[in-house]
């Protein structure tokens, strides 16, 4: 359910970006990188009985004061952006159910377009995705103008060589997800709603993943030019726990 922080807070015509929790966090760490750089404010919450709850002080500089918590939805004053961020994941088992709540959430939302972040285990990757991007895409219903872009951007598709849109009927190539986290479902979903989305995967190993989150990132950008490339991304205080346990703070304890 989404809970709005004030009755004039509006999604209609936005372009939705939302992380799905997966192998490095990668997604989240992207989403991070846009918040904190667009210096988007928090617009409400996803209340979900499915994810893990959690609380905390605010992982940002320009919000000192917020107490975060496991779903967050961000907008932009000018409302053309709105970035979901995920601090917890599914409970065990109802990943399904976690899905249909995002479903419903898009639907309300009537959203221009939806951007799902996510990124799977390198690892388990097939032969053919080892050399090239290692950023892939799957699309649904994509739009003329994103699908070239994703062609001029070499955003191939997850499990072929090229970028490609895939229809109403066909199946999509999930076979190739690994510790994608809620995309499987979320993206059938859509896919049975006649949803157009745009899923960006980050083929990652776990580790020290802010490379691979910055890559994300910027992939993310070229592909709907959210901020200037000249640009550069301003990461939340937050990061400067990222792999670094001896400095942690003992109130994390």
């Amino acid at each position: 359910m989404f809970v709005k922080s004030a009755d004039t807070v509006s999604t209609s015509g936005s372009t939705l970006i939302l992380p799905s929790v997966s192998i490095g966090n990668v997604p989240q760490l992207s989403v991070d990188l846009l918040i904190s750089t667009l210096e988007a404010t928090r617009v409400g919450i996803i209340h979900s009985p499915y994810l893990v709850p959690i609380s905390g002080t605010s992982g940002f500089d320009h919000l000192p004061d917020q107490r975060l918590v496991p779903l967050e939805v961000y907008q932009t004053p000018d409302t053309k952006w709105t970035i979901v961020q995920q601090r917890s994941p599914p409970l065990a088992k109802h990943h399904k159910d976690f899905a249909r709540e995002l479903m419903d959430f898009i639907e309300l939302g009537s959203f221009s377009r939806v951007i799902v972040l996510t990124s799977s285990d390198a690892a388990l990757r097939g032969d053919a995705m080892i050399d090239g991007p290692q950023i892939r895409s799957l699309t649904v219903n994509c739009e003329d103008v994103l699908a070239n872009k994703l062609r001029e951007l070499s955003l191939s598709s997850l499990g072929s060589g090229y970028a490609q849109t895939t229809k109403d009927s066909e199946a999509l190539p999930l076979k190739h997800l690994h510790a994608a986290g809620v995309a499987k479902p979320l993206l059938k979903l859509c896919q049975a709603a006649k949803l157009p989305v745009i899923a960006l995967v980050a083929l990652v190993f776990e580790g020290d993943n802010v490379h691979d989150a910055i890559n994300l990132a910027n992939a993310t950008n070229s592909l709907l030019d959210i901020v200037p490339t000249t640009q550069k991304w301003c990461p939340p205080q937050s990061w400067q726990w990222l792999m670094a346990a001896n400095n942690a703070p003992s109130e994390m304890f």
